[in-house]
């Protein structure tokens, strides 16, 4: 399975450190002025969401065409492996069907606006992905199974968030029922637990995001890999820690690792304070969240 680390303009920039970087962007994390040209090099893949998360949270609505132009500004001049979702509806917390319906039809309407109208703006190496929404396994297969006679042919299953902290189990029938209707070729939105994102590449999904490498590090987490361990530096939040990973023990000395910060210094990860040690601690975890995920070979 590919990892996308998601990224902020405040984030390290990582294919400064490593090769085949992919990453994913969303319209409301970066300035209306950004654009991936400011990067010092390019990754070699790149997912432009829509953003649907954040405007639902800032109680924001914006039009397809709208946000179509946002993430075309925002991949302005960029030539590799480029995927583009449409606008796409949440479903997270509806609990009425009828509401439910009402959602995931708006939802595929604009997704027939971005493959029927949108698409013909995409430059050729951009291919659009039908975002799957629905509160249920059931109404994700039927949801999936229209986009793909849309024409769609790359996908994301959304909605996925506060599921993959209250239910492992649903979000792995979720992603079989997506998988069922159209396929392998499934990325899964904003995935941060590992062991959810290992049972995903067991599964077969093409690729997930998350913004772990760096948010876990803010926290003051370290990340190791072979075999996959987080540890927290010694901080007077370390109970708001055992809170959420009872199992994360505090680590006083960096351990052996091979990623490009702990051989140019492996004290700099150490650092509990300041957003340069942070973006450290962040590059090291990236490095081996991304070796969970794909493997050793992953540089």
């Amino acid at each position: 399975m590919k990892y996308f680390v998601s990224w902020t303009h405040s984030d390290p920039i990582y294919q400064r450190s490593f090769d085949d970087v992919r990453i994913l962007v969303s319209p409301p994390n970066v300035s209306q002025a950004w654009q991936v040209g400011r990067w010092p090099s390019a990754p070699a893949e790149l997912i432009i969401d829509s953003g649907a998360f954040q405007y639902h949270r800032a109680g924001r609505s914006p039009s397809p065409e709208a946000v179509l132009s946002q993430q075309l500004h925002i991949a302005a001049g960029f030539g590799f492996s480029l995927g583009i979702c449409h606008l796409d509806i949440l479903t997270a917390g509806v609990r009425d069907p009828v509401e439910a319906v009402r959602h995931s039809a708006q939802n595929l309407s604009q997704a027939r606006w971005l493959i029927e109208r949108g698409s013909a703006d995409l430059p050729e190496n951009a291919e659009p992905i039908g975002v799957i929404q629905g509160r249920d396994a059931e109404q994700i297969f039927y949801v999936a199974q229209a986009l793909a006679e849309m024409g769609y042919r790359r996908f994301a299953l959304g909605s996925l968030a506060g599921k993959v902290a209250s239910s492992r189990d649903e979000v792995l029938r979720r992603t079989e029922a997506a998988l069922e209707a159209v396929g392998p070729r499934l990325h899964m939105l904003g995935v941060s637990s590992v062991p959810v994102l290992e049972a995903l590449a067991h599964l077969g999904v093409e690729s997930a995001d998350s913004g772990a490498p760096i948010k876990e590090a803010a926290r003051g987490g370290i990340f190791y890999s072979e075999p996959f361990r987080r540890y927290k530096l010694p901080s007077a939040h370390f109970r708001e820690w055992q809170r959420s990973y009872s199992f994360a023990a505090v680590i006083e000395s960096p351990l052996p690792c091979a990623c490009p910060v702990c051989q140019d210094d492996p004290t700099q990860i150490m650092n509990p304070n300041g957003k340069a040690a942070i973006n450290l601690r962040a590059l090291h975890n990236y490095y081996h969240l991304r070796r969970d995920i794909e493997g050793p070979q992953a540089r």
